[in-house]
């Protein structure tokens, strides 16, 4: 075995002499590693700031003047808050990045779920293209009381809308759907 191959860490000899090692961008895993801690940093600051009340109020309880306590209310009493204040922003921006991502993550579902509709908008299209046949003026579910217009969300997908007439609006006594507003049919 060469100098240069022994040299090589065990995990590039493995996986073999010119495969690239798969490493994490340095930026993302310390990311993650705060992350990871910040919640831990939270709590311990919150500890740290109970300990520092406690040992405050131990102090100013041994001691009958009001001169000799506040040395105690000072030091540790200001350190227990300010050191709770941090345990609030530790723990707090923890909650807020965690909800931002969940945020992010229903965003980019509801991006994808509005591409998927119109993906299945566009292939409608093409298809009543293809054919050459017109879409109906008006389209009503066989159980409904209203009509819409073909493109209304109401029946949008739904196999059962059948198209309809002015006279099957009048028949069946339908009225004007509330969400698109066909309009009243002529003739």
């Amino acid at each position: 075995m060469t100098q240069a191959a022994e040299s090589a860490p065990r995990s590039r000899q493995r996986a073999g002499a010119d495969a690239p090692l798969d490493l994490p961008d340095r930026r993302v895993f310390w990311q993650w590693v705060w992350s990871a801690i910040r919640p831990i940093v939270g709590w311990a600051l919150a500890i740290a700031g109970a300990v520092a009340l406690f040992v405050g109020w131990w102090g100013v309880s041994g001691e009958a003047l009001t001169s000799k306590q506040i040395p105690y209310l000072v030091s540790a009493g200001l350190t227990g808050v300010a050191l709770f204040i941090l345990a609030g922003v530790f723990l707090a921006t923890d909650d807020i990045r965690r909800q931002f991502g969940q945020i992010a993550e229903l965003q980019r579902k509801v991006d994808d779920l509005y591409a998927l509709f119109a993906a299945d908008i566009a292939a409608g299209e093409s298809d009543s293209v293809v054919t050459g046949i017109d879409p109906p003026a008006y389209v009503a579910l066989p159980t409904g009381s209203s009509y819409h217009r073909p493109d209304c969300a109401l029946v949008a997908g739904k196999r059962e809308a059948a198209p309809t007439d002015a006279a099957a609006v009048r028949d069946r006594g339908l009225s004007p759907c509330r969400v698109c507003s066909p309009g009243r049919p002529t003739a």
